[in-house]
């Protein structure tokens, strides 16, 4: 299967958001942002699923975190030393049926990324909403024009990545990155539960994704509101992670939001060219085939997870536990 790069880039963005964002109610913000923890950081415990005699060890992530932590992996990198497999993050991958199609008819990343019909945020959002960005991106971004010409939810990114760039905050893949080296080094086998969309006419699907709107107006709102509380709320959330605080960080994603992001994409025009339907229910099923796969075949595995996802009353977890399998979270 060949990859499809520049819609994948999109859905990138789309899912980085997703996962990087929380948003409070409106009650729920501290009114003094929290210092940003630096130096060595324990982390947050792990969970343990299990049936009969097979475990599979589960590790929280969140982003964004602390720019200056250093995470003191040491035990998570013992107990991926003693799997036999990893499970990679839950995520989606496009992908085309033939190894054979012009690239150089598609779309360009960069041209995919701006609003149909060289359409500026001027048009597409709403007046109101147009000057809360204006003010927010003098803040943050300063006099980027090229800003000006991207989908609202690409925009929203850029921003939000320059907000934390000012606040202390690094919203990067660096935490993974740390699990799957530590896999590759003892030899483990790292399982990619990614969900596969197989597009039968790539060409003709990217060519109609650049003129189809995301409807992603909402996301950007949502950043923009959540940059008017100064990321207190992320910040309490990223020092809760380092620290290991799990009383902190069941309050903070117990309180927030539907997030906007994460639901830009089902029932879109843009989901209707890539022929998706319900992908956040696809990419969940796909990683919890591959978990109770892993948990019936190898004695001992290793996953990570969205750390919303473990915590959750719905969460990828409570449905292993709806399947007979056995949750402990660190503090039980």
């Amino acid at each position: 299967m060949l990859g499809l790069p520049i819609a994948a880039a999109l859905l990138a963005g789309l899912h980085g958001m997703a996962y990087a964002q929380s948003v409070p109610t409106s009650g729920a913000v501290p009114t003094l942002a929290p210092v940003v923890v630096t130096g060595v950081v324990p982390g947050p415990a792990l969970w343990k699923v299990s049936k009969g005699d097979h475990v599979m060890w589960v590790l929280g992530l969140t982003s964004p975190v602390p720019k200056n932590m250093q995470w003191q992996s040491a035990d998570v990198e013992s107990r991926i030393a003693a799997s036999q497999a990893l499970l990679k993050l839950p995520s989606l991958e496009i992908g085309v049926h033939t190894s054979f199609y012009r690239s150089s008819m598609m779309p360009s990343a960069r041209e995919l990324g701006q609003n149909p019909h060289q359409q500026s945020l001027r048009d597409v959002l709403a007046p109101e909403v147009y000057q809360h960005w204006l003010a927010l991106k003098a803040k943050y971004l300063g006099d980027n024009h090229r800003v000006e010409y991207m989908r609202p939810i690409l925009a929203g990114r850029e921003l939000y990545e320059a907000a934390l760039k000012r606040y202390g905050l690094v919203d990067d893949d660096g935490l993974e990155h740390v699990v799957y080296k530590a896999a590759n080094h003892h030899g483990v086998a790292s399982i990619n539960t990614s969900y596969q969309l197989l597009l039968k006419d790539p060409g003709q699907a990217v060519r109609s994704l650049s003129d189809t709107s995301m409807n992603d107006q909402p996301c950007l709102g949502q950043v923009l509101d959540a940059l008017d509380k100064g990321l207190a709320q992320t910040m309490a959330r990223a020092n809760a992670w380092a620290t290991g605080d799990l009383a902190t960080l069941r309050s903070i994603l117990s309180q927030a939001q539907q997030d906007s992001c994460l639901s830009t994409l089902d029932g879109s025009q843009f989901a209707m060219v890539l022929g998706i339907g319900d992908i956040e229910g696809r990419v969940r099923k796909s990683w919890i085939d591959s978990a109770e796969h892993a948990l019936d075949k190898d004695r001992q595995s290793f996953a990570v997870l969205p750390m919303h996802e473990l915590l959750a009353p719905d969460g990828y977890l409570s449905a292993l536990q709806a399947d007979g399998y056995s949750v402990q979270a660190p503090d039980q």
